[in-house]
C-alpha cells in the first residue's frame, strides 16, 4: 500500500474563473444558473440539467459560453452520458411522477424540430420493479449500456443501443447492495463490465456465453467514486474508499494507495486521477435521495499522477457539484454557477517546477552526481511487471534513486510477462527460462527503458548478451512463510492433520516440505499474491499455502504469516528476498547511477547462489535450494539437490574469507561481470572469493551424484 503524505506536491494546473466573452460585461466571472446537479461532456460542450427545479430540460453550454436547451423530459433529467467518440447522449429522467425513469437516445447531430433526435425510449426498470436509477455507463461501440439500481440490479442493453429493434434488455446482476458504479473495459477482443456498490466489486465477461462473472473484492463505494483510467495505467477500474483507492484489473485487484478521507468524486484525465474530497470528515447523507444545496462544505481537489507518485495539484473547492474535461482542460463546477478552469502547464515549466523543488528540499546534501554522468534533464524510464507487488518493489528502488538524484524525472513503465499471462500451467512444466523477465528485457534492448527492476530470483543465472545486473538492494528476509487458512489459525504445518492440502507453485518447496511433513499433500497453485490469496480463503482447496515472506511483507502483509520456515525445514530459493536492476551494459551512465544502490553483503551472498545453480545447470525445473550469510568476513553457502518427492538429496555447506567490508581493495574497474552482477564499488577479491565458493560447493554435491538426482527429476516433471 502506497501512503501519499510522502508524496511530492506540485502545482502543474493554472486555475482561474472563467469569465464572460468579449461585450458589456466581458472580463466579469461567468455563471450559470445556480443549481446544477446533473453534468457531463463530451463532442464540444458541457451538459447540464437542474435537477432540482424539476424542469426536465438538458442544457448545452458551448465553448463561446453560450447556453441552450430542449425539453427532454416532463418532469426532471436524473443522469446524463456523453460518448466521447460519438454525437450520442444518453439520458435517463421521468415524464410523470413516481419512479418511472425513462432512458432516452439523443442524437445530437440529428434533429426534430429544432431539438436534438431522440432514437429512442425505454422504461429503466429491472423486472418491472420500480426503483431508482443510481448509475449509468455506455461502451463507444455503442454495443451495449449499462444501467445500475439503488434496489442493486444492474440491467444490460446488448446490441445497438440507439435502436429498438437491434438491441436486447436483460437482467445482468441482482444483488442486496445499492450500484453505485459501473465501467465498461474492452482489451482486444475481451469486453468486461465492472460493477461495484457500496459493499463489493464485481467483474463481467461480456465477450462470452452466459456472461461470467468475478467477485473482485468485499468493499465498494460512495456514488460517482469510480472511474476507469487510460491505457497509460493499462484501463484498471479505480474504486475510491474512504481509508484507500484500490485499482482492479477484470480478474484481480492492483495496487492501493492510502489516500484518506470521504471521497466525493473520482475522475480519471490525461493519465492524472482526479478525486475530489470532504476537507473534514462528517456524517455523509443519503447518495441515493438527491442532496441538499444548503448543506455546503470545504471541498479538496487532488489531482494524483500515480505512475510517479506525486501529486501535480491541489485546491480548495466550495461545493464541487463536477469536474468536466473539454476543450483541452479541466473544468470544476460549483453549486453557486461558477465555473473554474484548470489548464494544466507546458512540459518545460513541469520540468523546471520539479528542478526547483528539489534544490529547496531538506536532503538536498544526499548524493547527486547526475551532472558528472550526464544524465541532467534525462528521463528516466523503469521498467517493471504490472503486478502489484512488482510495481511496489519498483516504486521503492525509484524512491532509493529519487532521494540520490534530486534533478532527475522517473517515469514507470509496466507491462506483462510470459508468467504473468500463462496461470493454468505450473512453472516448472512451462519451459521458459525467462518467464517473468523476456518482454521487459525485449524493451531494454528496444531502448524503450533504460533500466528494469525485477525479484533475483526471477532472473537467469546467464543473462542475454548486452545486459547485466547493476545493482542489487539490501535483502529482505529470504525465508518462506506460511499461510493458513482462516479455519488453521494459530496451527503450524506440523500440527496440521494427516492429508491437509498444502499449495505451492515450486518444485524447491514441495520437494523439501514433503520430505519433512510426510503426512502433508502438496498442490500447485498459480497467480500473483492477491489470487493465492483469494484462493486459500474463499475455498476449501487448500489448508494453507507457501509464499515468500518478503513478497508478504513488501504488500504489508505480515499479519497474514503464521509460520516462517526455519533452513532445517526449507532452504530458500537463489536471490530470494533480493531486488535486481537490470541495464544495458554498455549504458555506463545508468551502469553508474545504479551501482550506488548496491549492498555488499547482499552481492556476495547472491554471487555464490548464483555460481552454485549456474555450475549445476539448475532452474525452476528442478528442486535447488540454498541459504547463505556473511559473518566476521567469512561467507557461508548451504546449498541442497532434492528429487521431486524428497526421498534422494544432497546438501552440504562450504565456506571461504572474502575480508568484507573490512578490506579496502578497489572493485573491477572494467566489464568483468561475476554471474552477470556488475558491481564495481565492491572489492574483486571479494566477488571472485563468493563465486569460487558457490562453484566449489556444486563441484562437491556433483561428485556425489547431484547430476542424477538433478536428471532424473528433470524427467519426471517433464513427464507429469
Amino acid at each position: 500500500m502506497a501512503a501519499y503524505l510522502q508524496w511530492r506536491r506540485f502545482v502543474f494546473f493554472d486555475r482561474e474563473p472563467v469569465k464572460e466573452p468579449a461585450g458589456p460585461d466581458g472580463g466579469k466571472p461567468f455563471a450559470l444558473p445556480p443549481g446544477v446537479t446533473v453534468c457531463d461532456s463530451g463532442r464540444g460542450s458541457l451538459y447540464l440539467d437542474y435537477h432540482l427545479h424539476m424542469e426536465g430540460q438538458i442544457w448545452f453550454l458551448s465553448r463561446s459560453l453560450q447556453l441552450s436547451s430542449f425539453q427532454a423530459y416532463k418532469l426532471r433529467v436524473t443522469h446524463l452520458y456523453q460518448l466521447k467518440q460519438h454525437s450520442i447522449l444518453a439520458s435517463v429522467g421521468e415524464d410523470e411522477e413516481g419512479i418511472n425513469p425513462l432512458v432516452k437516445v439523443w442524437n445530437l447531430e440529428k434533429r426534430d424540430g429544432g431539438n436534438p433526435l431522440c432514437t429512442r425510449i425505454f422504461p429503466a426498470i429491472p423486472g418491472n420493479k420500480p426503483t431508482v436509477v443510481s448509475c449509468l455507463t455506455v461502451h463507444e461501440n455503442l454495443n451495449f449500456m449499462a444501467i445500475g439500481f439503488a434496489d442493486g440490479s444492474v440491467v444490460l442493453t446488448k446490441g445497438d443501443i440507439t435502436r429498438d429493434r437491434h438491441s436486447k434488455t436483460q437482467i445482468l446482476h441482482e444483488g442486496n447492495y445499492p450500484v453505485t458504479g459501473l465501467a465498461f473495459r474492452q482489451s482486444g477482443k475481451m469486453t468486461h463490465l465492472f460493477v461495484v456498490t457500496t459493499e463489493n466489486i464485481q467483474s463481467y465477461m461480456l465477450s462470452v456465453k452466459d456472461y461470467p462473472r468475478l467477485e473482485l473484492d468485499t468493499h465498494g463505494c460512495g456514488l460517482r467514486c469510480s472511474t476507469l483510467s487510460d491505457p497509460s495505467q493499462d484501463l484498471q477500474f479505480i474504486v475510491a474508499g474512504n481509508e484507500c483507492v484500490y485499482l482492479y484489473q477484470p480478474d484481480e485487484r492492483g495496487p492501493c494507495f492510502a489516500f484518506e478521507g470521504q471521497k466525493l468524486l473520482v475522475h480519471w484525465y490525461r493519465g492524472y486521477l482526479i478525486i475530489v474530497s470532504k476537507d473534514r470528515k462528517s456524517s455523509p447523507k443519503s447518495e441515493f435521495a438527491g442532496s441538499d444545496p444548503q448543506n455546503s462544505d470545504k471541498q479538496i481537489l487532488n489531482v494524483y499522477d500515480l505512475c510517479n507518485k506525486f501529486i501535480a495539484y491541489s485546491s480548495v473547492f466550495d461545493d464541487v457539484v463536477d469536474v468536466l474535461a473539454e476543450w483541452g482542460s479541466l473544468y470544476v463546477l460549483t453549486r453557486d454557477g461558477k465555473i473554474h478552469a484548470l489548464q494544466e502547464k507546458d512540459t518545460q515549466t513541469k520540468l523546471e517546477a520539479r528542478h526547483l523543488l528539489n534544490l529547496t528540499m531538506e536532503n538536498k546534501t544526499l548524493r547527486n552526481t547526475q551532472d558528472e554522468n550526464g544524465l541532467k534533464n534525462r528521463v528516466i524510464r523503469v521498467g517493471t511487471r504490472r503486478s502489484q507487488l512488482a510495481r511496489i518493489q519498483t516504486d521503492s528502488v525509484v524512491e532509493m534513486l529519487r532521494k540520490r538524484y534530486l534533478n532527475l524525472h522517473f517515469e514507470i513503465v509496466a507491462m506483462s510477462t510470459t508468467g504473468d499471462k500463462i496461470l493454468d500451467t505450473a512453472l516448472s512444466k512451462i519451459g521458459e527460462k525467462s518467464l517473468f523477465t523476456k518482454e521487459l528485457e525485449n524493451a531494454l534492448e528496444r531502448n524503450e527503458v533504460d533500466l528494469v527492476v525485477h525479484s533475483l530470483k526471477d532472473l537467469p543465472t546467464s543473462l542475454p548478451p548486452g545486459f547485466t545486473i547493476g545493482a542489487i538492494c539490501k535483502r529482505e528476509n529470504p525465508h518462506d512463510a506460511v499461510v493458513f487458512h482462516p479455519k488453521n489459525y494459530e496451527k503450524t504445518l506440523n500440527s496440521l492433520p494427516e492429508k491437509s492440502v498444502i499449495g505451492t507453485s515450486s518444485l524447491r518447496r514441495a520437494a523439501q516440505l514433503k520430505r519433512r511433513f510426510p503426512h502433508l499433500e502438496f498442490r500447485d497453485i498459480r497467480g500473483n499474491l492477491n489470487t493465492r490469496l483469494k484462493k486459500l480463503d474463499e475455498k476449501e482447496d487448500f489448508s494453507a499455502i507457501i509464499l515468500a515472506a518478503a513478497g508478504l511483507r513488501r504488500m504489508g502483509w505480515e499479519n497474514r504469516i503464521g509460520q516462517i520456515l526455519n533452513p532445517e525445514d526449507c532452504l530458500y530459493a537463489v536471490g530470494q528476498g533480493a531486488l535486481a536492476v537490470e541495464v544495458r551494459a554498455r549504458d555506463e551512465e545508468i551502469l553508474d547511477m545504479v551501482s550506488a544502490l548496491h549492498d555488499g553483503e547482499t552481492v556476495l551472498c547472491c554471487i555464490a547462489e548464483r555460481a552454485f545453480m549456474r555450475h549445476l545447470e539448475g532452474g525452476c525445473s528442478v528442486p535447488v535450494a540454498v541459504s547463505t550469510m556473511l559473518k566476521d568476513s567469512q561467507l557461508y553457502l548451504t546449498g541442497a539437490v532434492y528429487s521431486l518427492d524428497g526421498s534422494d538429496t544432497l546438501k552440504d555447506t562450504m565456506q571461504t574469507g572474502v575480508n568484507y567490508p573490512q578490506q579496502n581493495e578497489e572493485g573491477p574497474n572494467d566489464d568483468t561481470q561475476y554471474v552477470g552482477i556488475t558491481a564495481k564499488n565492491i572489492p574483486r577479491h571479494a566477488q571472485e572469493a563468493a563465486e569460487n565458493l558457490g562453484v566449489e560447493l556444486a563441484s562437491l554435491l556433483l561428485s556425489k551424484g547431484a547430476k542424477r538426482i538433478l536428471n532424473v527429476a528433470r524427467q519426471l516433471n517433464d513427464a507429469r
